[in-house]
């Protein structure tokens, strides 16, 4: 039967000190956390590769289908057919859609099209768009104190250049200040209250590194495979070291416990027995690798929140994350599906002009009808 690695103290006293619930209570939560990031992590792979092999295909056939429509709706425009409203809605779709086919999706083969029924072709009012977006930014970058000149922000290009050199500029000044100050702070003599304290903070440094460090030195003494002459038990005892190195320059003391529970170089009895003044310096460690974890899994979730269009809240598992992924594939399938059907009537003049019997131009650009 394999060891138990489990952390907690209890098992053989009813009555805990506080230190001993900390202990419990933290590596409960590093356990639970460990276990979460892992499926969050291994769920934060598949994710991406799924999105890779079964959402982007989609979207290239969904672009590709509208790319299809844009050329149709341009061959269909000149037919007698279509009154000067159909033209003007016509007209409308074909720039609308063909822009973002353009501009995010490289269709430049649409650029001459968009040309044709756009007042103004299809780089000018990018650069103005381009432009208008930089000018804002630029706004919005005064209200923190950064000022840039109009050749700054003619480009969406030259104004993120021109942030990037900002930022690295403020950076830098902070870093002098930081300086001049901490000089300055070296240069006044310190109060006795001041002395006290960084010898306390000293020394608790110490005490936490010596807690990590003693468990690490008493296993490589047990385990280091440099005297070892049997082949196999070298072999094993290089893999455990390998274990045991990863953990002490992890500062993982939870990793360096369960390795001594696991290998035998202390039992339940031994945690039992931990005083309370060891659990003070073993507890700030746990809490510290516990505040590590929850910022890991604070990004990770961030990040597949993004990537899904949800709220961070709303991740829970990784499970919740796959049935909103699995249901935006079937949407987007569905979708797709819809599209070729489209692309068939706008083939048809008479057909194309029922479907703009029913297509209002929008006062916003929020709507969209393929």
């Amino acid at each position: 039967m394999a060891k138990s690695t489990i952390l907690h103290i209890g098992a053989q006293k009813e009555i805990l000190s506080k230190r001993q619930k900390e202990f419990n209570r933290l590596t409960k939560k590093i356990e639970q956390l460990e276990k979460t990031l892992l499926e969050f992590r291994g769920g934060k792979d598949e994710l991406f590769n799924r999105i890779n092999k079964e959402m982007n295909p989609i979207h290239g056939q969904i672009n590709s289908l509208k790319a299809e429509i844009i050329r149709s709706m341009d061959r269909i425009f000149s037919d007698k057919i279509f009154k000067k409203n159909d033209k003007k809605k016509l007209s409308y779709l074909i720039t609308d859609v063909s822009f973002k086919l353009i501009d995010e999706d490289g269709f430049e083969d649409l650029k001459p099209i968009f040309n044709r029924h756009n007042d103004i072709d299809f780089d000018t009012v990018n650069a103005e768009i381009e432009k208008e977006a930089a000018q804002m930014a630029k706004g919005m970058a005064s209200q923190f104190g950064m000022h840039f000149d109009d050749e700054d922000v003619s480009t969406k290009e030259k104004f993120q250049e021109k942030m990037f050199e900002k930022l690295l500029e403020m950076d830098e000044q902070l870093e002098e200040q930081e300086r001049i100050k901490e000089e300055h702070k070296a240069q006044k003599p310190k109060t006795k209250k001041q002395l006290e304290k960084e010898e306390k903070q000293k020394h608790e440094e110490q005490r936490l590194t010596k807690s990590v460090r003693a468990i690490y030195m008493d296993l490589v003494k047990a385990f280091h495979p440099d005297r070892e002459q049997d082949e196999s038990e070298k072999l094993r005892k290089t893999e455990v070291m390998q274990r045991v190195t990863q953990a002490y320059n992890d500062n993982n003391l939870m990793a360096l416990l369960k390795l001594q529970m696991e290998l035998d170089r202390i039992d339940q009895e031994h945690l039992e027995k931990l005083a309370d003044e060891q659990l003070i310096y073993y507890n700030k460690i746990l809490k510290q690798q516990a505040d590590e974890l929850e910022y890991e899994k604070f990004y990770i979730v961030e990040d597949l929140a993004s990537w899904c269009d949800m709220y961070p809240f709303e991740i829970t598992t990784i499970e919740t994350v796959m049935l909103k992924f699995n249901k935006e594939v079937r949407k987007l399938k569905s979708d797709f599906k819809k599209l070729k059907n489209e692309a068939v009537l706008w083939n048809n003049p008479l057909e194309a002009k029922e479907l703009l019997k029913i297509y209002q131009i929008p006062k916003d650009d929020n709507y969209d009808f393929f």
